[in-house]
């Protein structure tokens, strides 16, 4: 993409925010709004052809009308899918911040106290969108947003089922170990699989004590039937008592 020039004939590019799942991912503003966007380019591998984007944008409407109407903090909320110039396209909200990878990286791991506010406020996501259907199934620190205001979002919901809609065996997005044992071995994404996904993230991103320490060994356990649904893993956390956030702003990388 060409900064300033516009997408879809209504998203004007500024700049770059880096890589994305699957493609660059670019600031721009909405020329009807005026609001800031994230546009976020949709590489399909190998050789798709126009049935393939197709349906591939069709599965990613349907995530995105289950998140608006879940409508829930947690989530990035979808604005468009789109396809142009060759390139399948995904505008969503944008938030101001920065990803939990980006912060783990420049600043360390979290602290035991916001490493259990953070799984706290995903899981309560997570047992939201499972009770609707909506599978994550990229679950990683580099699809969490840690925004300025103490907002703490998933990015990249629904791609993978979106992709496992063009009956790919693969998981079409990187792994980088936060793939569950069953999608490596190509089964389709799952609740169980996102919660195997959370606890490998909260394992390299944070200081763990319990009992969140424990709740990460069970989100881990090899066989999906041993691990606790959302619901239950909130409920254990739930004797750690309140706690108060420690973080008051995010290092940039």
């Amino acid at each position: 993409m060409i900064p300033s020039r516009p997408v879809g004939g209504r998203y004007v590019v500024l700049d770059g925010l880096g890589a994305g799942a699957m493609g660059p991912v670019w600031r721009a503003q909405d020329k009807l709004t005026g609001k800031l966007v994230v546009v976020r380019e949709l590489r399909l591998t190998g050789r798709p052809g126009t049935v393939d984007h197709t349906r591939f944008r069709d599965a990613l409407l349907r995530q995105a009308r289950i998140i608006g109407a879940l409508a829930d903090p947690g989530l990035l909320a979808v604005q468009d899918v789109l396809h142009a110039d060759g390139v399948d396209l995904l505008v969503t909200e944008y938030a101001e911040g920065i990803r939990l990878s980006d912060h783990v990286s420049s600043g360390g791991p979290l602290s035991a106290d916001d490493g259990l506010e953070l799984a706290r406020g995903l899981l309560g996501t997570l047992d939201r969108a499972h009770g609707r259907g909506l599978v994550h199934g990229g679950v990683r620190p580099e699809a969490i947003m840690l925004a300025e205001d103490g907002r703490i979002a998933f990015s990249d919901t629904g791609l993978a089922s979106a992709l496992a809609a063009l009956g790919r065996g693969d998981t079409g997005l990187p792994d980088y170990g936060f793939t569950a044992p069953e999608r490596r071995a190509g089964g389709p994404p799952t609740a169980a699989g996102d919660l195997w996904s959370f606890g490998s993230t909260l394992l390299r991103t944070s200081a763990l004590e319990p009992p969140l320490a424990d709740v990460v060994d069970r989100l881990r356990a090899e066989d999906p039937a041993a691990r606790p649904t959302a619901a239950e893993a909130l409920e254990e956390l739930a004797e750690a008592g309140e706690r108060r956030r420690t973080w008051f702003g995010f290092r940039r990388a």
